[in-house]
């Protein structure tokens, strides 16, 4: 799309970044092959992002007919056991697309709050309407009590749990061909809740043109008695779904902000 080559051209810094993650991630990539990731990955983002006006103007049965989900018996299954669900997801470039798909289940889910309160107002118009199932809560509004209260019900909890926020809580673990600082949020949720954990990623479908929710088999063995376990539990979950169309991946994002010792800093 013109508006991804613009993206790609104008950004030099999110440029950069996306560069800086796939060399990481992929060591044994050309730069020819690095370069051709980030164009590619620049037109998806494009593309969703002309795309978003679907998410706010049009209505929960119009969106359901633009995303599909594949799996879903799967989802369907483990509400039946009476707890609730993580459906653990990464940032793909239509991460939004993923939790509309969804929203006819009892569905929460969280964001981080902007500055711009027009942009917050737009987050959440996009995300949560009143003809569905949706409820959508800023990250920092949201006591940690309450959502281990909600996900002992057959609830589902749509848990973006790929940043790299802080060490706080985090292990760092094996992600591709290098380390990153993994949040152990789902860890603590399943010790507490002994919930059922999908991992799923939207992605666009371009012969099908739509908007499609991945739900992979659920996690097995989980929680152990051992964090970096756990962390490399996760890491495997991401490097499944983000390996499925890894050009719609957010390779824009500081994945690797906090770095072990040793390690240079990326950006």
């Amino acid at each position: 799309s013109k508006l991804g080559d613009i993206l790609y051209r104008t950004n030099k810094k999110r440029r950069y970044i996306a560069k800086s993650n796939l060399s990481l991630c992929f060591k044994n990539k050309s730069d020819e092959e690095i370069n051709a990731i980030t164009k590619e990955y620049f037109q998806n983002l494009g593309r969703s992002f002309l795309d978003m006006s679907i998410l706010w103007w049009r209505s929960s049965n119009s969106l359901r007919g633009t995303c599909h989900i594949e799996n879903v018996e799967l989802l369907e299954q483990s509400l039946t056991k009476g707890r609730g669900v993580i459906l653990l997801t990464v940032h793909s470039t239509s991460l939004d697309f993923g939790g509309r798909s969804i929203s006819n289940f009892p569905v929460i889910s969280m964001y981080k709050p902007f500055r711009n309160k027009f942009i917050n107002w737009l987050i959440g118009r996009s995300r949560c309407k009143i003809d569905d199932n949706a409820v959508i809560f800023s990250r920092d509004n949201f006591p940690f009590k309450t959502l281990v209260k909600i996900l002992k019900e057959p609830n589902i909890f749509y848990f973006i749990g790929d940043e790299d926020l802080s060490l706080k809580e985090s292990e760092f673990a094996d992600f591709f061909d290098d380390r990153k600082a993994t949040l152990l949020t789902i860890r603590k949720l399943a010790q507490l809740t002994k919930c059922t954990i999908i991992p799923c990623i939207n992605i666009f479908d371009k012969k099908s043109e739509k908007y499609v929710t991945y739900l992979d088999n659920p996690v097995m063995d989980f929680p152990t008695d051992s964090p970096s376990k756990d962390a490399r539990t996760i890491n495997l979950c991401f490097e499944r779904l983000i390996s499925r169309k890894v050009e719609q991946y957010m390779w824009s994002l500081r994945i690797f902000q906090n770095r072990e010792k040793g390690k240079d800093y990326p950006y």
